[in-house]
């Protein structure tokens, strides 16, 4: 099942969250060791924090992101700092209350799955050496990581219904955004001016007698049109005048001169494409995971303020 950006941003804070850095971090955060935050008897100090976002880092680095990615993702984290830091610590302490474990071959498993992102193991080991990271560091976080998906899965997740009448209610509510409109394939031949302008209107006469008298379209287009191609086109966002002009015409039509404000058109209708509705069967499964997904935005919260709530929590202002 696909992960949804929420889950997907705690299974990162969860991988190698806490691992202790040394290199400098393209971010400033003042190291010290004063308290912002307590959870039950867990005293989170600056550096706590300064530690968990280095993690962070170190986990995009080792995957191989870019530079941008990175940029955005830490920009995210240190918006959302002790918050998220807390929340980690909640889950995580709800998994081993639960007494979870994880089966080591699991985590060898993940384990050998980054290793193949490298061309062999000396680059990998080169590369967690320069983050600062050791194998025990990430043994540990996948460990972390795993126990943070089963408590999830099995407090949230897996409590989540979705009916197929709520599946075939919004396919038939949202009908529209499984329409596919008709389209048409247009050129034109375009000058700037009106039917009252005498000068355009003659251009577009011997225009439109050339390609009448049987040259081609294209060809005559390059000696007189003024203005650009039409082209594909949503037959939906065509404008009136053209619409009644093309609601008449079959593929290889030539119209006659269509004033619009822009100028003087004489359009040839290259082809069309009927409009469809993609098959409720082809997007169910796609409007499952939506529904699904939207549960899960409105549950998680819900969930992780009930932790807070059976646990003492104070973050320092």
């Amino acid at each position: 099942m696909r992960m949804n950006g929420c889950w997907r941003l705690l299974l990162i804070t969860l991988f190698l969250g806490a691992a202790l850095l040394v290199r400098p971090m393209p971010f400033a955060l003042a190291v010290e060791d004063a308290i912002i935050a307590v959870v039950d008897d867990d005293v989170i100090t600056a550096k706590d924090l300064q530690d968990y976002l280095r993690g962070i880092y170190a986990q995009l680095r080792i995957e191989g992101r870019t530079d941008t990615e990175i940029k955005g993702i830490m920009q995210q984290y240190e918006a959302k700092g002790v918050d998220q830091l807390v929340d980690d610590r909640l889950i995580l302490a709800e998994a081993n209350r639960q007494g979870m474990q994880i089966r080591p071959q699991a985590i060898e498993d993940r384990l050998t799955e980054i290793k193949k992102k490298y061309t062999s193991t000396q680059e990998f080991l080169s590369a967690i050496n320069k983050e600062g990271v050791t194998i025990s560091d990430i043994r540990k976080k996948i460990e972390e990581q795993f126990k943070a998906r089963y408590i999830v899965t099995r407090a949230v997740r897996e409590k989540i219904a979705v009916n197929p009448r709520e599946v075939t209610d919004y396919y038939n509510d949202n009908i529209e955004r499984y329409r596919k409109h008709a389209r048409v394939y247009l050129n034109a031949i375009a000058v700037k001016g009106g039917l009252t302008d005498e000068q355009p209107y003659a251009v577009m006469r011997a225009a439109l007698e050339r390609v009448r008298s049987g040259e081609d379209f294209q060809a005559v287009a390059k000696v007189y049109s003024e203005l650009p191609d039409i082209g594909e086109v949503d037959e939906g966002n065509l404008n009136d005048q053209f619409k009644s002009v093309i609601d008449t015409m079959k593929p290889g039509d030539v119209s006659d001169i269509v004033a619009i404000p822009e100028g003087l058109y004489i359009l040839k209708l290259a082809g069309r494409t009927e409009g469809t509705v993609t098959a409720f069967e082809i997007v169910k499964e796609e409007i499952y995971q939506l529904l699904f997904d939207e549960k899960f935005r409105q549950k998680f919260p819900l969930w992780l303020e009930s932790l807070r709530k059976k646990s003492y929590v104070e973050i320092k202002k």
